[in-house]
């Protein structure tokens, strides 16, 4: 077999693999949500409008959200909320304010289901103080969530992606992203064999480069061989 033949039936395989790991990705998906937040160190309760006058802050949730994921599970640019400042000055000796944002997530329309279901996620902030422009920073790292609907089964990735300096007398929108939303219906699900069998045939990445390296050397042996009689 020739080198070109070898290459192409590598690229061929890696290619079906490709495939069949995509195979799980949702069409476009519209999710639904609210926001809710809370002050403190020591968060008593989530609530639409929450405010803390030391720092003369105030922040609003949004309800609901309502964003369309692309064809590869992903939504940007979703509005969480706002912050606004009073006409407060704040010293350089205010400590730390912590602020906690919930966001309630209904289960992804668009796949059949119970409507009431919903998923959670607990976004932590803080605010340095100080003079000048007040920095809202939050933990920006992505959330996996995982949803069962009775038809079948999916996850998707959730993040803030922006933190904020309010001026007094000015706001700022607090942004998030959905990201690699999957969806697989229960009669998709591959059974335990399957899962075994898909293992023991579908050769990792590092497996097709390996076997195509022993493959072009055998086939350089051959012709060598060939010349040398």
């Amino acid at each position: 077999m020739a080198t070109g033949a070898v290459i192409r039936v590598m690229l061929m395989i890696a290619s079906l693999s490709v495939m069949a790991r995509e195979a799980v990705a949702s069409p476009i998906t519209e999710i639904e949500g609210t926001t809710l937040g809370c002050f403190g160190s020591s968060c008593g309760a989530f609530v639409a409008v929450a405010s803390d006058s030391t720092y003369g802050l105030i922040f609003t949730g949004v309800n609901p959200f309502d964003v369309f994921t692309d064809a590869s599970g992903t939504a940007a640019n979703i509005l969480l909320g706002t912050f606004s400042r009073a006409n407060v000055n704040v010293p350089e000796s205010t400590p730390t304010l912590d602020f906690s944002l919930a966001v309630t997530f209904s289960l992804p329309l668009g796949i059949a289901g119970d409507p009431s279901s919903t998923l959670s996620a607990i976004i932590q902030g803080t605010s340095v103080g100080g003079g000048g422009p007040l920095d809202v920073d939050f933990d920006n790292a992505w959330q996996l969530l995982t949803y069962s609907d009775g038809s079948g089964t999916g996850t998707f990735e959730f993040a803030v992606l922006n933190d904020l300096d309010v001026t007094k007398n000015g706001s700022g929108a607090v942004i998030g992203a959905v990201r690699n939303l999957t969806f697989r219906p229960d009669s998709e699900q591959p059974t335990e064999t399957e899962q075994i069998a898909d293992t023991a045939t579908v050769p990792e990445p590092s497996t097709l480069i390996l076997l195509g390296t022993g493959l072009v050397a055998a086939i350089r042996r051959r012709r060598t061989a060939s010349k040398m009689r």
